[in-house]
């Protein structure tokens, strides 16, 4: 199983959260580092089980702006309900 942890207490914008998820899941170089490549590269994981845990999820809007925050709460439902490969557990 893939694990990505996300501290949303500690995560430094949208940039960073997009390397996050570049590096845990070895998008190819041309990931687009918005949303909808996000989305889109998250629903074709099919080679191994990944789990992505946001810790400290009452802290995205502060994080990320309440824009961000809720986009990437949409992306990550749509993605794990379109892939079964994909869990998605919020901590806080």
């Amino acid at each position: 199983m893939n694990t990505l942890i996300i501290d949303a207490a500690t995560i430094g914008g949208m940039e960073q959260l997009h390397g996050r998820f570049y590096a845990a899941f070895e998008f190819p170089e041309c990931y687009g580092e918005n949303l909808d490549a996000l989305y889109d590269y998250l629903c074709e994981i099919v080679k191994v089980d990944s789990e992505i845990k946001i810790r400290n999820s009452s802290k995205l809007e502060q994080s990320l702006g309440e824009k961000d925050a809720a986009g990437l709460r949409r992306v990550l439902a749509d993605a794990s309900r379109e892939n079964p490969h994909i869990k998605v557990i919020y901590e806080d």
